[in-house]
């Protein structure tokens, strides 16, 4: 079975792109093997699902590494460069921020499915949240 996580970038209520750039930089370290819409991340079961093209609206994660992994490093920082929200399926809270400011430029049809937005300082807690809900 596998879990997945998606990251989406929010502006105005709407959904909005950055450079696809940005998390190739921010993930090149661990990646395995890569295609032009997936890549294979080091040390784990981890795959990045990844639209082609070089502005992008996020994208998945499926079967997420274990905290150790520099993965939640690398996403934590990428989160805090685009404006963006981490969630995933859950009958609790299941999504986060690292500023609360992108709180305002999610779509409220958003927020009543994913439930209360919780505001992260730090990689480790995002783990935390993903296993409270």
């Amino acid at each position: 079975m596998s879990f997945d996580i998606f990251l989406g970038c929010m502006k105005n209520g709407e959904s909005a792109t950055f450079p696809r750039a940005l998390v190739e930089t921010a993930f090149a370290p661990f990646i395995e093997s890569r295609s032009d819409r997936s890549w294979k991340l080091t040390d784990s079961l981890a795959d990045v699902w990844i639209q082609a093209g070089p502005e992008i609206y996020g994208f998945t994660v499926s079967r997420p590494p274990g905290d150790e992994h520099p993965f939640w490093q690398a996403l934590f920082d990428l989160m805090r460069q685009t404006q963006s929200v981490l969630y995933w399926p859950s009958d609790g809270p299941a999504s986060v921020v690292t500023d609360e400011a992108v709180i305002a430029h999610m779509p409220a049809e958003m927020i009543e499915i994913v439930g209360p937005v919780i505001v992260v300082e730090t990689p480790l807690e995002i783990g935390e949240c993903i296993r409270n809900s």
